[in-house]
């Protein structure tokens, strides 16, 4: 499975670095190619071989549970419904969450930059392993949560909304984005600014001190997928790593920082740059804020997360030659893919 990740990863390598040469009918075309190769390897992929296969089979033919329809979206119980009375298995199952997330991400991050191929060396090492091999209603989720981030930035609030209902259909997680709905695409003052520089080692320090926003609440009123989810953690059985020795982690503070210090001249260039900012801070700041419950901090921040490939091509208009700025993005992208290649964190 690793070896096909790596071959894809390496043709968008290539087109990365010949992007600026490329006409947009070209980029389309070469987008389409590899929107195909990506629903094909996340269709094809081996149920028995794949974090998380075997959950998905048994919700996929037990959907009629009690306890697996309180627990499993909408969405995914109307689509194997549909699917096993037409008489399909899972993988066609895989096949409809491909062909909605996968076109549907390419097209909507297409709107976002200028520079699709090198935001895909982030997206690919990550967030496609994560989410279109693996969490499959997430990746349908996080699609309808990027398509609905141009409209929110033009102020057009019920499409957004409407594109986030959607998205909550397919991932209940998806709610963490409904706070963006009410801070837009608002930019970020110079004040505002020096107290988000503040806040992210604020944070940290409690992160160290073994706090977060859990601690401020009683266990009595946790509720039963809290108190679950805290009960497992403490056990052990869900672990996150030490932040301070997350690479990409900390990589992406830096970023952060990076963002605030040439934060006008980004805006000058990229209109989406304070809502993707304000999500990038989301996505950093929510390990910290729920560490204590680890399975819940990873979930957060990936949803958030999933605009980290656009932020990282921030770097373009900060470098130049621009070819300085995609070494530095393709080296994290290696870094990852090699990363997960080697602690099979998504593959076994």
């Amino acid at each position: 499975m690793h070896l096909l990740i790596s071959g894809l990863f390496a043709v968008t390598v290539v087109m990365a670095f010949l992007e600026d040469y490329l006409k947009e009918i070209h980029k389309i075309v070469i987008l389409a190619v590899l929107a195909t190769l990506m629903v094909l390897l996340a269709t094809t992929k081996s149920i028995d071989h794949t974090a998380d296969g075997t959950i998905y089979e048994h919700i996929f033919y037990n959907n009629d549970e009690i306890l697996t329809q309180l627990t499993t979206e909408p969405t995914f119980l109307w689509l194997s419904r549909l699917v096993l009375a037409l008489g399909g298995g899972l993988i066609w199952m895989f096949l409809i969450y491909a062909l909605i997330a996968i076109p549907t991400k390419l097209k909507a991050l297409y709107g976002m930059t200028p520079y699709i191929f090198t935001a895909l060396i982030i997206y690919i090492p990550i967030y496609y392993e994560l989410h279109d091999l693996i969490q499959i209603r997430a990746a349908a989720a996080c699609a309808f949560l990027l398509l609905a981030l141009n409209p929110l930035s033009n102020k057009r609030y019920w499409t957004a909304t409407l594109l986030m209902i959607i998205a909550i259909l397919f991932h209940y997680s998806s709610v963490v984005f409904i706070p963006f709905l009410f801070i837009g695409n608002r930019q970020l003052g110079y004040n505002s600014r020096l107290v988000v520089a503040c806040v992210i080692p604020v944070c940290f320090v409690i992160y160290l001190m073994g706090k977060d926003l859990f601690s401020l609440i009683p266990s009595s009123i946790l509720g039963g997928k809290l108190d679950y989810y805290q009960k497992t953690s403490e056990k052990g059985e869900w672990e996150m790593a030490l932040l301070y020795k997350n690479v990409y982690f900390m990589l992406k503070v830096a970023m952060m920082y990076l963002c605030l210090y040439f934060y006008n001249h980004i805006v000058e260039n990229n209109r989406l740059a304070p809502l993707l900012l304000n999500l990038f801070l989301a996505s950093i700041l929510s390990p910290m804020l729920f560490s204590t419950i680890p399975v819940i901090a990873s979930r957060v921040s990936d949803m958030y997360g999933i605009i980290d490939c656009i932020v990282f091509t921030f770097a373009l208009y900060l470098f130049s030659p621009r070819y300085l700025a995609r070494f530095g993005i393709l080296i994290i992208g290696i870094y990852m893919l090699i990363y997960h290649m080697m602690s099979d964190d998504y593959f076994f």
